[in-house]
């Protein structure tokens, strides 16, 4: 009588243990998307960049103006994503 109660408590101790790793397994798997997603809108921001960049050659042949411009708007769209990706990591 005195071993049940003892092993009542080691299965609700491993069940808890499970849950845990579960719960841990799970999050590990949500880091993983969001860092997929990462790196694919900071490969289609580059891409838009660039794009960017040759639309305003196009537009005002000045290099360093366009370079300039390009940069501008990169850093305003870092600023722009950094707060949803910390929302979506919290």
């Amino acid at each position: 009588m005195s071993g049940e109660p003892e092993t009542v408590a080691t299965r609700l101790w491993r069940d808890r243990v499970q849950a845990r790793e579960q719960e841990r397994n799970e999050a590990l798997a949500r880091a993983r998307i969001a860092e997929e997603k990462v790196a694919l809108l900071n490969a289609e921001n580059e891409r838009l960049a660039g794009e960017v960049a040759r639309l305003r050659a196009l537009l005002a042949p000045d290099e360093s103006r366009a370079r300039a411009e390009t940069e501008e708007q990169m850093e305003a769209l870092r600023l722009a994503l950094v707060p949803m990706l910390n929302r979506s990591g919290a």
